[in-house]
């Protein structure tokens, strides 16, 4: 038991790393051929993000109400790679600043039930 904890709180860790860099990388971005071309490690880290979520629902027993938000942080980022164009490039801008904060809150809200479970 004491090993699954320690592989749920590395997984934790791993997701929050990785939701971390692509909301660096969306922050960073400010023109519309970073938003449109995202590059391959970005979507690398996506897919990382996407198989450490994955998993954790195994891993962990109950599912909660806010295991589905990454996929709303998922589709602000690929949105502008399909709908964007120069003219709406600020509206998609802000698109994907605010909507990569979905892959953070689900970790932060599991790390908070992962604390309480512990004491």
């Amino acid at each position: 038991m004491k090993e699954n904890r320690l592989v749920q709180l590395l997984l934790l860790v791993v997701t929050l790393i990785l939701g971390g860099l692509i909301i660096a990388y969306y922050w960073r971005v400010e023109s519309y051929i970073e938003m449109y071309k995202v590059p391959m490690y970005v979507m690398l880290f996506a897919l990382g993000y996407i198989l450490t979520q994955i998993v954790r629902r195994y891993l962990v027993a109950g599912k909660n109400w806010w295991d589905w938000f990454y996929y709303i942080a998922l589709t602000a980022m690929i949105l502008p790679i399909f709908f964007s164009t120069p003219e709406r490039a600020v509206m998609f801008n802000y698109l994907t600043d605010f909507g990569s904060f979905f892959f953070v809150i689900p970790v932060l809200l599991d790390g908070r039930e992962f604390m309480q479970k512990t004491k």
